[in-house]
């Protein structure tokens, strides 16, 4: 089932499978800025690709597929060479339908009740996702409380284009010239960088395209605060709309979808490699494996944690 929220400048629609954002539309210029599906047939069918998906339990990869909580090992599902992507591919949050705990023409809230064990990880898990207008900003907020220590680590994996064929005239402003590397299989590595003078550098509006002619393979990197305050993360514009991004989460993972390979999504289009970028906000990958050097996604018996990503959208 979809849902559909919308006040006088922003309409967005959410489906209950994946808890997915499949459309977020300027209401001024009719623009729908994030890839999506018409149904949801074909939100399963490409949901590797998790376009729009709430993402979890945990996004982004771990090596090797475990990791140790408390002195234990825990050995999760493999979906990603050696590693796990996204909390699975097999019961991975964008794969499984959430319960609708309220909807109005303001927001939606989504839970999801995850067993201890599902996808290797530790605890039964009850997640919280809600989708909220306010003004010209879309929030994405969210909730986890768990019955053993666990990681939770969930964002929202949409595809931003401000209705461009491609990205690569969009213009795009990181607010931290830091990044981390990543090996041969897109795994983070246990180092940050300066972006100073790489094509990783967008700390003034940036062509996106400029940069992206560097690098063949597109960026699937995390750029790294490690603070959690409530902060300006990036922006992205063109000559019509600017879209600034606001959360409380530590880090952000820009992706430029160079794995999109023909999805068919919704206005008839095709999704082809560089057709959009991700603003996935998030803890610091695999930093579970890295020791206490960053802040960790560890959601303690218990207890609650909660953060938010704030989108807004605005005219030019």
């Amino acid at each position: 089932m979809r849902h559909i929220i919308e006040n006088e400048y922003l309409k967005a629609e959410i489906s209950e499978l994946g808890a997915t954002l499949t459309r977020f539309i300027d209401k001024k210029t009719g623009i729908d800025i994030v890839l999506g599906f018409d149904t949801e047939e074909d939100i399963l069918k490409y949901a590797g690709a998790n376009i729009g998906a709430t993402v979890g339990r945990n996004c982004n990869r771990i090596g090797n597929a475990c990791f140790e909580l408390n002195g234990k090992k825990y050995q999760l599902s493999v979906n990603d060479n050696m590693n796990q992507l996204h909390g699975g591919g097999i019961n991975g949050f964008a794969f499984k339908t959430w319960k609708c705990e309220k909807a109005d023409d303001q927001e939606v809230v989504l839970s999801y009740f995850s067993k201890d064990g599902e996808e290797g990880f530790p605890g039964n898990l009850n997640t919280q996702v809600s989708y909220k207008l306010d003004g010209q900003s879309l929030i994405f907020g969210f909730c986890g409380e768990s019955d053993k220590d666990t990681i939770f680590n969930i964002t929202n994996h949409s595809y931003f284009n401000l209705g461009d064929e491609s990205i690569d005239d969009e213009l795009l402003h990181i607010t931290t010239n830091r990044y981390a590397p990543v090996d041969q299989y897109s795994l983070t590595l246990d180092e940050v960088r300066e972006t100073n003078g790489t094509p990783y550098d967008f700390n003034e509006f940036t062509s996106v395209g400029n940069n992206l002619a560097l690098l063949p393979s597109g960026i699937d990197n995390n750029y790294v605060w490690e603070d959690l305050s409530d902060k300006l993360m990036a922006q992205l514009k063109n000559d019509r709309l600017q879209l600034n991004v606001y959360s409380d989460l530590p880090d952000m993972h820009l992706y430029t979808s160079y794995y999109l390979a023909g999805e068919k999504g919704k206005y008839g289009q095709t999704y082809q490699s560089g057709r959009a970028l991700c603003l996935e906000c998030q803890y610091f990958p695999n930093g579970i494996n890295y020791g206490d050097k960053y802040l960790l996604p560890i959601l303690k018996k218990g207890e609650k944690m909660s953060h938010y990503i704030r989108y807004e959208l605005l005219d030019l």
